[in-house]
């Protein structure tokens, strides 16, 4: 970040790209392109790549100056429409999307933001651009300045009002995206891998690759600021704090608190995390009775060792270093050793299943609860389980996994006991359910 940033970016919900030196690496094909166009004129003119480089994200005009002799310019005209012929194949032959480019724009939608593409290109040069990137289906809105003569301000500010009540983002490589974002009271991104050389510096923001830009725009960020604000005003200053976060199975709870606490980490607090599936137990213990979703809710975890090696000193002690030996699911042998270290500044997240539990429930300070359907945690089960483990996988959802759940669930009831409920059956898109004052 270059800048203090005054616009909220939980607040942006449209963000608009430019296009060469963002999305699109296509200097080489514009070299080729202008270059066949200067054959074809029998034009003794030389030209390199960096010349042409400098100028793209430009308008125009400026680079037919730099580059055509005095005498040539009254037949710029014919000199652009050669250039234009060569567009299609040149494109084809030499354009290059930056890498991780599709697969961010598709998040992005996911994620629920407006995408609007503009750019300072021709409009035949940016159709067939957008025919090769094969980034149509992405955008909600498209434009080119040359369709209505307007500058990239202007036409920044034509495409605002198309998204009413929408603050917005403009993520470019050029000083002229900047100011376009500066003059209509949008956030800045520069992009470094562009074109624009030390002009992106100037941007609230930069990136060194676009799919940083899942970091900026993630919808949990509203969320994790809120639980901090939560921990702030409860924590008790003598002693460590405990965060619960919890779930049904692919609930996506160990997601959300691996990104929780990157977040704190980020905001230079200390941080703990606690995964409950470090302490299952042996074979002989998880699977000791027939029915497998009591074995799974009463007997896959050690809820002994966790409560009285680890939460009670927690809760009482204000600083600690706790090595515990820890069972290998593999070898099924306590082969694990892991370090647990607190003291009374530490946030503590205590990750996984069935947490809301008499035993645990006592020294959590703050219980999240990451809301899915059984139907969507199946459904997630298929995507990631059953290329691993195969079909059989699924039997275990609805003989073991689920049938457990519900039994938690019905004893230990989100809506009473959470003091958050997060909506993840969208996890790019999670949003509050239920919420403590």
């Amino acid at each position: 970040m270059k800048n203090e940033i005054m616009i909220d970016i939980n607040k942006v919900e449209l963000l608009i790209f430019d296009m060469d030196g963002t999305l699109f690496r296509s200097d080489k094909a514009n070299f080729e392109a202008i270059k066949k166009a200067l054959l074809g004129l029998e034009w003794d003119v030389s030209i390199t790549e960096d010349d042409v480089k400098k100028y793209l994200g430009e308008v125009s005009e400026k680079f037919y100056r730099e580059i055509l002799p005095p005498d040539k310019f009254s037949q710029k005209e014919e000199f652009k429409k050669r250039t234009r012929e060569q567009y299609a194949t040149m494109i084809s032959n030499y354009g290059e999307i930056f890498l991780g480019v599709l697969e961010t724009l598709k998040i992005l939608k996911e994620r629920g933001y407006k995408l609007v593409l503009c750019t300072n290109a021709s409009v035949k040069y940016f159709n067939v651009a957008v025919s090769f990137l094969g980034v149509k289906d992405y955008f909600d809105y498209m434009e080119c300045v040359q369709e209505n003569n307007l500058t990239k301000s202007e036409l920044v500010k034509k495409i605002q009002s198309q998204f009413p009540a929408s603050k917005s983002a403009i993520v470019g490589d050029r000083i002229h995206d900047i100011e376009a974002a500066k003059e209509n009271d949008a956030l800045s991104i520069g992009v470094l891998y562009g074109y624009g050389g030390k002009e992106p510096e100037q941007a609230d923001i930069v990136i060194n690759n676009f799919p940083e830009l899942l970091n900026i725009f993630d919808r949990r960020l509203f969320i994790f600021e809120d639980i901090l604000k939560k921990i702030k005003r409860k924590k008790d200053e003598t002693k460590a704090f405990v965060i619960g976060i919890t779930g049904i199975d692919t609930s996506g709870k160990t997601k959300f608190a691996e990104a929780f606490e990157k977040f704190l980490t980020f905001k230079n607090y200390k941080t703990q995390i606690i995964n409950l599936d470090d302490f299952h137990n042996p074979q002989k213990i998880r699977y000791a009775e027939i029915n497998q979703a009591d074995n799974y809710y009463n007997k896959s975890f050690d809820i002994k060792t966790i409560v009285k090696k680890l939460l009670i000193p927690i809760h009482q002690k204000s600083n600690s270093s706790i090595k515990l030996n820890l069972l290998d699911l593999h070898t099924d042998q306590y082969d694990i050793e892991k370090e647990f270290i607190f003291d009374r500044n530490t946030i503590i997240i205590f990750e996984g299943v069935f947490l809301f539990r008499k035993e645990f429930s006592p020294y959590i300070d703050y219980k999240i609860f990451i809301d899915v359907s059984f139907r969507e945690s199946k459904n997630r089960a298929r995507v990631r389980d059953v290329p691993i483990y195969g079909e059989e996988v699924l039997k275990k959802y609805d003989e073991k996994y689920l049938p457990a759940q519900k039994k938690y669930l019905d004893e230990f009831s989100p809506l009473e006991v959470a003091d958050l409920i997060i909506d993840n059956n969208n996890w790019e898109y999670p949003k509050i359910k239920k919420q403590a004052p």
